[in-house]
């Protein structure tokens, strides 16, 4: 959105056009809301998301290494210890 901006297009217009091409995601489909969030909500949201991931993986005795170490960086990151 930030580049678009900058090259003066239309923000309604770089939101239709993600929502219909591959760039499709929940976040453009909501951009009204998701554009308020600050930095702290956007990371409570990932955080919410890694640990329904790593809760799911556990559940199904699958190994997610990626998903640990994003899980650990984004606690880093946040100021929060690992519990």
């Amino acid at each position: 959105m930030k580049l678009g901006n900058h090259y003066g297009l239309p923000q309604e217009e770089i939101i239709k056009l993600l929502q219909v091409s591959t760039g499709d995601s929940w976040v453009a489909r909501n951009w009204s809301d998701v554009s308020e969030w600050t930095a702290d909500t956007a990371l409570a949201v990932l955080q919410k998301d890694l640990k329904a991931t790593y809760e799911e993986s556990i559940n199904n005795n699958l190994e997610m290494p990626f998903n640990a170490l994003s899980s650990i960086q984004l606690f880093h990151s946040m100021g929060k210890e690992k519990k």
